[in-house]
């Protein structure tokens, strides 16, 4: 069975590799075992380097990051809806737009995470209202990522601030759901958004999961 023919099922063994190599890094205080640990933890990283041709220095510094038991990693998204359309940044490295959001920080709570996302990023100030959606990225993408991401989804209302592109995006706007533009979904998928857009006009539904 080829790597190339079963390119999620390789990701996830390599993944569990990764992850007892790094426990086991963490933990041992034998020599011989840390060697055998540090050859499996190349051995993931091959692995995934084969899979989504990302490369091997790049895997490793992501990777060589994090020491001990492995957790994933967790992304905010922001929501935000004003006259029945949605608000989108532009991200100036794919020239793609998408949902205000990026990596969670350390030291905050997940709606100041999404707050200072949005104001970063669009010139927005914002009250994060409800949770719309907590899901497991990989699930919802053609090419895997080589870590696990939980995608946090926040719907937050608008209270002051003006449209102003950040550091890392270029052009804020509002869109109407279906005349959507170019997005980059490999932060978030059209199906995503459309969904999350549902969702927060609608306090009916219930917030989505996995």
């Amino acid at each position: 069975m080829s790597i190339e023919k079963e390119p999620a099922h390789w990701l996830a063994i390599a993944k569990q590799i990764n992850s007892i190599a790094q426990s086991g890094l963490a933990f041992t205080k034998d020599k011989f075992d840390k060697e055998r640990y540090e050859q499996l933890l190349d051995l993931s990283i091959n692995i995934i380097n084969k899979i989504t041709e990302i490369d091997n220095s790049k895997l490793q510094f992501v990777f060589n990051r994090d020491v001990g038991y492995q957790t994933p990693k967790v992304g905010v998204r922001a929501v935000v809806i004003k006259d029945s359309k949605i608000l989108l940044v532009k991200e100036k490295m794919d020239g793609k737009w998408t949902l205000p959001g990026g990596y969670a920080d350390t030291g905050m709570t997940p709606s100041e995470i999404v707050v200072n996302e949005v104001k970063e990023e669009s010139g927005f100030d914002v009250e994060a209202t409800r949770i719309l959606g907590f899901i497991d990225y990989n699930k919802h993408q053609q090419r895997p990522f080589p870590f696990d991401i939980y995608q946090l989804f926040m719907q937050c209302e608008i209270i002051g601030g003006a449209a102003i592109p950040g550091l890392e995006t270029s052009q804020v706007a509002f869109f109407d759901i279906d005349e959507l533009p170019e997005l980059s979904e490999r932060r978030v998928t059209r199906g995503q958004l459309v969904q999350m857009y549902q969702m927060a006009v609608s306090e009916h539904i219930q917030p989505v999961f996995d």
